[in-house]
């Protein structure tokens, strides 16, 4: 047995552990016995029950005395009365309740000795601790595993139990060659451990132990990180960049051209990236400053330091509506320089200049112009005029009652009995829709989700078909091609039998490239809009075209319809193309053609994950890169996630921005910001109504921007209002923003997608419902759309929620408008888990270590691989050689170059 070694081997673990150890991604020895304790308990001696109120949570035992179970109204209470060892007269008794889970009482019966992990508060003259954890002690062989130590407390799920868990962990450190999984360290950050670190952090003697492996195994988490962090650096300065040779005469040009000063801060940051793009060695650097601090401005110049040069520039936006003001300010701006720029989003392409890129159609991302549907084709079968107008949908779980060559199908298969797909066998799934594509069909986008697979296809002609007479492939064939393949594997992989798919269904008949875009789009973001992906959190179950060459087709008249062959040569007109190309993640993809790109910049980059970044800058040779964020990164992370990057500040706000007030009111306060509001949109004013959801939900206590709609319109009636959210189509989009740029609308109702990067300088109220709900950095950006223009603006925070959390929180904003004061805050509100995401950023994930708490562990573990690397880059000394698979890919995943 080895770390490597698959559970499913150990003939003493039941085939129902098996499968609850991989609910919790527990696959071989070496990930349960990482699978750390979330906590310990004292269970070598108990104290007293307490006599009163408790701050925290204790650890207490006692023999169940009595239970019952109570009901009012609908509900159900569970009660277990404890008493201590040795009570006497004056002892009193600890009362456990739960609420509405029936499945406790057949867990906890009389005579029990019960170990409880609670918050003990008092109601009356009784005890109480609700909804307490708990583990029954069972006097048998492996008491001494549970009971009379210091006893780990892991994170568990349904039908593992602590004590199962307790015990399988035991038996695998007695089994298993546990000092082979001990990092590598060198001899800075040796602190005398030996190799039982594994099994101390589990079952440690005493506290002090506890303390030291911990802090041994912290050590060794950092360390693989900053290791993999500080060689990704180096390796990005060995890639072969482009060197800027300009004498910067169009940058020139627009700065002085603009109708304010560049700031001190911004002149710094500016030469700070003109120096890393006259260098040979690939830039890669993070541009970080408040709200409304003039990064865009900055990153304007850089750009026009690439153009001058020869080269391309990219600006990638995280959402249409930023990448097309970016777009209309760079027209403003650059069209007097002559400068041809291009905007590609999923749904809108344009340029300032005529350019054959694109001449021969509007593209969609990943394919070529979409032919219009039965063009040009013989048809598998005849159909009337009259039908092919109508508009055809298919029903659900059906097939379609005819179809079309060169049809484009959206289809939507479920898994049975909404079974969780596991990740390798997501894996399957969408390897199974790539085997066919350019073999029976084209697959122009793929989605994998947990319980079902959404795709985007055209079938092909057969192999065999007659020349006279097309047959194409029908779709019964190809998803029952789909559906078996795919099964097969997947219940081979997981030694599982039956059936995984359902019936299909047929979500849309594509007529039209509008049509199909919106489809193409809904699929690519379907893990982040449905909440199974968070923002900026890379999902590798997601395909599209990407930069798969097409394969002409042996069929004559394929080339006038087929998407493949729509479109003429992309390397006609190189000499036209546009030089600054702005656009969302439709720049990812093969509908954008880059002749010759030597900066990419990343507006808002959390917003992107690791693999879409890297899509846009892992080019050769190495483009420049310049990643911008208005959410300032507290100094830790700067050592992690953000490591591999040069950092630049603009910590200077430009003059003439108008202050913002803030203020804090609760739902019954909302008349007083009511009678505000009106009075400036009657002085020519604009505002923000901000709203957490777009609809009603039933399991969150909310308020949704599609019902207050209506209530504003009649709040603010004669004011017009508009309602914007991410449901809204694209087109429509468009036009309402424009229209309120334009001042005719008066009040936006939104939801968060005017969070970054909006700039209307009249608009100067922000009032956001349910503050609550949203972070401080997310509260930050919503409140920097306003201020942008010498009028005083005002920040309504409205909340109904009275805690003490929500009120620390939302006053933080109302003291400063300092967005590294609120990065800071926001660290030490939430802490690391929801700031840091090692998923997004492509390190390992971190399961002792806490950024935060250990930030001294991180900064001894940076020290230590920045002196190992640079006294040895090539690891090629004996004694350094073993630290070599610290940096080595893992699984397939390289670190990427931009965190």
């Amino acid at each position: 047995m080895n770390l490597n070694t698959s559970l499913e081997e150990l003939s003493w673990i039941p085939r129902p552990r098996i499968l609850a150890l991989r609910r919790l991604a527990l696959e071989t020895v070496g990930d349960l016995l990482r699978h750390y304790p979330r906590r310990h308990e004292d269970r070598r001696e108990f104290r007293g029950f307490p006599r009163e109120e408790t701050i925290g949570p204790v650890c207490l035992c006692g023999e169940v005395a009595k239970t019952r179970l109570m009901r009012f109204g609908g509900r159900k209470i569970f009660e277990a009365v404890l008493e201590e060892s040795g009570a006497h007269a004056l002892s009193q008794p600890l009362t456990c309740r739960w609420f509405n889970l029936h499945y406790i009482q057949k867990m906890i019966a009389t005579g029990q000795q019960l170990v409880v992990f609670g918050r003990v508060k008092r109601k009356g003259p009784r005890l109480l601790i609700d909804h307490p954890e708990f583990e029954a002690i069972e006097d048998d062989e492996e008491i001494l595993i549970h009971f009379r130590r210091i006893t780990p407390i892991y994170p568990a799920t349904e039908g593992l139990s602590q004590r199962v868990l307790r015990a399988l962990i035991f038996r695998l450190l007695e089994q298993a060659p546990v000092a082979s999984a001990d990092v590598p360290l060198p001899p800075s950050l040796r602190d005398g451990e030996d190799g039982n670190a594994l099994r101390k952090i589990h079952f440690p003697q005493n506290d002090e132990q506890l303390r030291k492996v911990r802090d041994h195994l912290v050590l060794g988490e950092f360390f693989r990180m900053q290791m993999q962090i500080v060689a990704a650096r180096a390796q990005n300065s060995a890639r072969v960049g482009c060197r800027h040779q300009s004498h910067g005469l169009l940058a020139e040009q627009f700065i002085a051209a603009l109708p304010f000063a560049f700031t001190s801060a911004q002149q710094r940051v500016f030469n700070e990236v003109k120096h890393d793009l006259q260098v040979a060695s690939p830039m890669n650097r993070l541009l970080q400053g408040d709200v409304g601090s003039g990064k865009t401005v900055v990153a304007i110049a850089a750009m026009l330091l690439a153009v001058e040069s020869g080269s391309q520039a990219a600006l990638m936006a995280p959402t249409q509506i930023l990448a097309e003001q970016h777009y209309a300010v760079l027209c403003n701006w650059l069209d007097p320089l002559g400068i041809r720029i291009a905007l590609r989003t999923g749904t809108r392409q344009e340029d300032n200049a005529a350019l054959p890129l694109f001449a021969c159609g509007r593209e969609i991302p990943g394919s070529a112009r979409v032919s219009r549907v039965g063009d040009g084709v013989t048809p598998s079968r005849t159909f009337s005029q009259t039908d092919e107008g109508r508009g055809e949908r298919y029903s659900h779980r059906r097939l379609p009652h005819f179809e079309k060559p060169w049809a484009i199908y959206a289809v939507t298969i479920g898994t049975k009995k909404r079974r969780c797909l596991s990740p390798k066998a997501r894996t399957i799934a969408l390897d199974s829709l790539r085997y066919f594509h350019n073999k029976r069909y084209e697959l122009f986008a793929a989605c994998v989700m947990p319980d079902h697979v959404h795709f985007l296809i055209q079938p092909w002609p057969k192999e065999n078909a007659d020349a006279g007479n097309v047959i194409f492939w029908s779709l019964k064939e190809l998803l029952h091609s789909i559906k078996s393949y795919s099964a097969h594997a997947i219940n081979k992989t997981e030694r599982e039998r039956g059936g995984v798919w359902e019936k299909e269904r047929f979500d849309r008949y594509i007529r039209s490239q509008p049509d199909l875009i919106e489809k193409f789009e809904y699929i690519l973001r379907n893990p982040w809009d449905s909440g199974v992906a968070k923002p900026g959190e890379d999902y590798p179950w997601v395909w599209a075209q990407d930069d798969e060459y097409r394969v002409k087709s042996p069929f004559p008249r394929d080339a006038e319809t087929n998407t493949r062959d729509a479109c003429a040569s992309r390397k006609e007109g190189e000499e036209n193309a546009p030089q600054i190309i702005v656009g969302t993640h439709a720049l990812l993809y093969e509908g954008v053609n880059f002749t010759h790109l030597g900066l990419a910049v990343i507006d808002e980059q959390h917003k992107f994950g690791v693999a879409q970044r890297a899509k846009l800058t892992s080019r050769e040779p190495a483009p420049d890169v310049l990643v911008m964020t208005a959410t300032p990164i507290p100094r830790t992370l700067t050592m992690t996630i953000y490591g591999d990057l040069e950092i630049s500040t603009i910590d200077e706000m430009p003059r003439g921005r108008g202050e913002i007030i803030t203020h804090l009111l609760t739902g019954d306060q909302l008349g007083e910001a009511i009678t505000f509001l009106r009075e400036q949109l009657s002085v020519g004013r604009q505002a923000y109504i901000i709203y957490p959801l777009i609809d009603e939900s039933e399991k969150l206590e909310a308020k949704a921007a599609a019902k207050e709609f209506e209530v504003w319109q009649e709040r603010l009636r004669p004011f017009r209002c508009e309602l914007l959210h991410g449901r809204v189509a694209s087109p429509d989009k468009q036009s309402i923003m424009q229209r309120f740029r334009a001042g005719e609308t008066k009040a936006l109702i939104s939801t968060t997608v005017i969070e970054v990067g909006v700039d209307i300088p009249n608009a100067t109220i922000m009032l956001i419902e349910n503050a609550e709900r949203f972070g401080l950095s997310q509260l930050h950006q919503l409140r920097g759309r306003v201020g942008r223009g010498a009028h005083t603006s005002h920040c309504w925070l409205v909340s109904s929620d009275k805690s003490t959390e929500t009120i620390t929180k939302l006053s933080v904003l109302e003291k400063t408008t300092n967005g590294f004061e609120i990065a800071e805050a926001d660290w030490e509100l939430r802490g690391p888990g929801d700031l840091l995401g090692t998923a997004q950023s492509g390190l390992p994930e971190l399961k002792l270590g806490d950024l935060r708490r250990d930030a001294g562990l991180m900064r001894k573990a940076r020290q230590a691989a920045l002196e190992l690397l640079e006294n040895d880059p090539g690891l090629d000394c004996p004694e350094n050689q073993r630290f070599r698979d610290l940096i080595v890919e893992r699984q397939g995943q390289t670190f990427s170059h931009v965190s």
